[in-house]
């Protein structure tokens, strides 16, 4: 029997103890030497201290038998690879996992080389790294690291880190610890692409802005030199207004893009149909392909074909991909839009005898940022926005995108599928007609000069009564004294925003009636519902078109208790 704490008894006390364990027999240790009874006394002593050996043996080996146990359980079931090696390389024991990493039995790789399991290129790296680990000794304590690969026949090769140690003693070798880096290193590539992409991407984008503000820069000094009214000044107004709009179409695609991927765009659906809005999206393109010289074909359906969805956004998706074909097709080229019918849904094509798309390319084509290879000069333009977007739409209306193509300089062709309504829908009541435009009193409060000037001069020339206020507490003054029929209020103002000038109007008697018009360079629907919240009838993204400015006034006498829009 052990005693307390593990310690082995000495001689001595283990014959105090099978004294103790015979106390209660006869006293015979009293008895003289030669009599037979002390010699049974004796014997009997002894058979006690053989007993107890037994039992501590026997306790000895039930300890050992459960430790080699846990051992076992500890190596076999470990969450990383384990092998040991001889001194030439051979394994001598291996764990589950590394027999499940190398897609190997495991008595399988007993008695086999590890290196045949390692790239050719690497196994004198291999060779280098086992002899060293066994060089620099240390019995059991980690030495070095090597990172190698396990190629899984045609499958891509495990990636794997090894942790080195020695064992010397009666059988020496090598404890290899191997950990499956795999997803960690195709994590650190995935970020190092995306990094690279965002680089492509902002130096696109950098690009795509200076080529409207060059021509934006030379109409101006041209505008400040010819005759005002004259057609010089008309082709370099006309040449602004087209630049700018490009500017703010490039602005939008980018918000967009974030909207779709926060799945924070909200569709306005309506009964819609199909045929009519391909074909005005043709006709609204048509001028740009006419100066390219490419034919644009339309196999429209001559039935009806009816979509719950908005508007708005089937057209962007159309115009995008018209957008695309228009780029990557040469002068003299062809592209063809089809629109069918097949069971409940609605077919449309786009197809194009153009640059086509590389393998490679077609499974990636859709997400954000992504293009064709381009040249220096990026002939084609584009940030690699517009296919991102025309997925997110087309998949918010239930619908499915696809893209085939033959290869490079072979064409391709963007397949659209959206659901169908199960009926036409009723025709619903005309529209009311816009009031017609009256003179209003209208105050901009906006902290950026230049843009609050603009806006009131335009105001103006339009025939309104223009003040201006550049920041809260100055527009809240003016107003009471002004009294205007609209307000046009930037939210980002300084020290008092839009949102509290909105809070103070609405709780000044004075002031409560009068037309709030939120401006602001965020429109997603939280702003806009923000925006309602703090007091604002209307909210305009910034930069505002005169056509928006136009219908915001002329709707002025609507209710104001109307949520914000």
């Amino acid at each position: 029997m052990t005693n307390h704490g593990g310690k082995k008894p000495t001689p001595a006390e283990l014959r105090r103890q099978a004294e103790e364990r015979l106390a209660e027999r006869a006293d015979r240790a009293l008895l003289p030497p030669d009599d037979p009874r002390r010699l049974v006394h004796e014997l009997e002593v002894h058979q006690v201290e053989l007993e107890m050996q037994n039992e501590e043996l026997r306790a000895a080996r039930v300890e050992i038998e459960e430790g080699l146990q846990r051992y076992t359980e500890l190596f076999d079931f470990a969450p990383m690879g384990y092998l040991v090696l001889d001194p030439g390389g051979t394994v001598r024991e291996a764990n589950l996992e590394i027999a499940r990493m190398l897609g190997v039995a495991r008595q399988d790789l007993l008695g086999r080389r590890f290196a045949l399991f390692v790239g050719p290129r690497q196994r004198a790296a291999l060779a280098e790294f086992l002899e060293g680990v066994l060089a620099r000794g240390g019995d059991g304590q980690a030495s070095a690291m090597l990172e190698v690969d396990l190629p899984q026949g045609s499958d891509e090769a495990l990636q794997v880190r090894l942790v080195g140690s020695a064992r010397t003693g009666a059988t020496p070798g090598t404890l290899l610890g191997i950990h499956d880096i795999t997803a960690r290193r195709r994590a650190e590539a995935a970020l190092r692409e995306e990094s690279g992409r965002k680089d492509d991407f902002l130096a696109a984008l950098s690009h795509e802005l200076r080529n409207p503000l060059a021509p934006i820069r030379n109409s101006l000094s041209l505008a400040e030199r010819v005759e005002p009214g004259g057609e010089e000044a008309r082709k370099a107004m006309a040449i602004l207004r087209r630049q700018v709009d490009h500017l703010v179409h490039i602005v939008d695609d980018l918000l967009d893009v974030t909207r779709i991927a926060r799945n924070k765009v909200h569709l306005q659906r309506e009964p819609l149909e199909l045929g009519g809005l391909v074909r005005r999206t043709m006709d609204d393109h048509l001028p740009e392909f006419h100066a390219r010289e490419i034919a644009l074909e339309g196999h429209i359906a001559t039935e009806s074909l009816w979509a719950e969805a908005d508007g708005t956004r089937v057209a962007q998706v159309i115009g995008n991909l018209l957008a695309n074909a228009l780029k990557f097709t040469p002068r003299g080229g062809r592209v063809g839009v089809g629109l069918r019918r097949d069971g409940n849904q609605a077919v449309l094509s786009v197809r194009d005898n153009g640059a086509g798309i590389a393998p490679e390319m077609r499974a990636r084509l859709f997400e954000p940022f992504i293009q064709a290879p381009q040249t220096l000069e990026r002939s084609r333009g584009g940030l690699g926005l517009g296919l991102a977007m025309v997925k997110g739409l087309v998949e918010l209306h239930g619908g499915m995108v696809d893209v085939t193509s033959a290869g490079p300089g072979r064409g391709c062709e963007f397949t659209v599928r959206l659901p169908l309504a199960p009926a036409a829908p009723v025709k619903a009541a005309p529209a009311p007609p816009v009031p017609a435009m009256q003179r209003r009193r209208v105050l901009v409060i906006e902290d950026t000069v230049d843009a609050a000037e603009a806006l009131s001069d335009l105001l103006t020339l339009d025939g309104h009564d223009t003040q201006v206020a550049y920041d809260g507490p100055s527009g809240i003054a003016l107003a009471r004294d002004f009294h205007p029929d609209v307000v046009f209020c930037d939210i980002g103002l300084p020290e008092m925003d839009g949102y509290e000038v909105a809070r103070a109007m609405r709780n000044d008697d004075a002031l409560r009636g009068t037309y709030l018009v939120a401006l602001s360079g965020y429109a997603r629907p939280e702003d806009r519902e923000r925006s309602a919240e703090a007091g604002f009838d209307w909210h305009l993204a910034k930069p505002p078109s005169t056509d928006a400015l136009e219908r915001v006034i002329a709707e002025r006498p609507r209710s104001r208790t109307a949520p914000a829009r």
